[in-house]
């Protein structure tokens, strides 16, 4: 069984506990994860086990919550989304995933709340500007939700496309509900295939399979190429894979797409610590730690260059 990427860089025996969550997550066993970050968070004493415990219980969240939505079980997924946004409240990918879900559940109101979030976070966010639209069109302002969606589809042409023009000749023609059909088929159907494709490749890279691990995040950048998640997680898979030249590109790519974004920021100054560019790396930390003041990846190694 391959070591998780955060044991390659911090190392077990930091807690019993943490140690266990970790074996859990290299075996996907998100379920059991949880609880056992759980107790190392009311366990432990030592303060870099406590942030390391409390990112990775966010992250179990996330992937479950991911688990969740591709099976539409989106009571469960917006629990998990939920516990995931109270560690993690700045990653505006976990407010869009939780309007999804909202939206699925027919809570516009809820998802509204949700899309705002993550656009404050990242105005440029093609998904959830998408998913306003689809919002808008629902509540009948069809025109300012077709000029919305245009404007997705111009930061991520996944978001228009042949399906987006067959929508908006259904709307001419008044048909509206086969319209607005089609509209939520932008949103369902590209990103769902993108992210199936970005959850095999993390299995695949927990397992320690990196090379059938980037072909699949390729194959989810060429649905989605401006979902910075996917580049981070892929900048990641890079690095475990001991090739941070090319982790670098995928990264700051992500950040190019949302400057906000403090995995990338911190997993950026790890590559370029790799490198050996230490002044560069200092930059990154303390760019993630301006946006997560406790982000534990920038937190360490910031302390450790100094």
């Amino acid at each position: 069984m391959p070591v998780s990427i955060i044991g390659k860089w911090f190392g077990f025996g930091r807690d019993r506990h943490f140690d266990e969550g970790l074996r859990c997550v290299d075996r996907g066993d998100f379920e059991n994860a949880i609880p056992a970050f759980e107790r190392s968070l009311e366990t432990s004493t030592d303060p870099a086990t406590l942030r390391l415990a409390r990112f990775h219980l966010g992250e179990a969240h996330r992937q479950l919550a991911q688990i969740h939505m591709t099976a539409e079980r989106f009571d469960e997924a917006v629990r998990h989304l939920e516990a995931a946004l109270e560690i993690h409240p700045s990653y505006p990918d976990l407010h869009f995933n939780l309007a999804r879900a909202l939206h699925k559940l027919g809570d516009a109101s809820q998802a509204h709340r949700a899309l705002d979030t993550a656009l404050r976070l990242n105005p440029r966010y093609a998904e959830a500007i998408l998913l306003e639209g689809i919002l808008w069109y629902e509540a009948g302002r069809h025109e300012d939700a077709l000029a919305r969606i245009d404007y997705a589809a111009s930061l991520n042409p996944q978001c228009g496309g042949d399906t987006l023009a067959y929508a908006k000749e259904c709307h001419r023609k008044g048909q509206h509900e086969r319209a607005l059909k089609n509209l939520r088929g932008l949103l369902d159907h590209a990103p769902c295939d993108a992210n199936f494709h970005a959850f095999v490749a993390d299995g695949l890279a927990r397992d320690g399979e990196y090379e059938r691990a980037f072909e699949e995040y390729e194959k989810a950048l060429q649905l989605a190429p401006n979902y910075p998640d996917i580049r981070c997680r892929y900048g990641q898979a890079l690095l475990a894979a001991g090739r941070p030249e090319d982790a670098l590109a995928q990264l700051r790519a992500a950040i190019g797409i949302n400057p906000r974004y403090a995995d990338a920021q911190a997993n950026l100054g790890v590559a370029l610590k790799r490198l050996g560019r230490h002044d560069e790396a200092r930059q990154a930390f303390r760019a993630a730690l301006d946006v997560d003041p406790h982000h534990p990846i920038a937190s360490l190694e910031a302390e450790r260059l100094g």
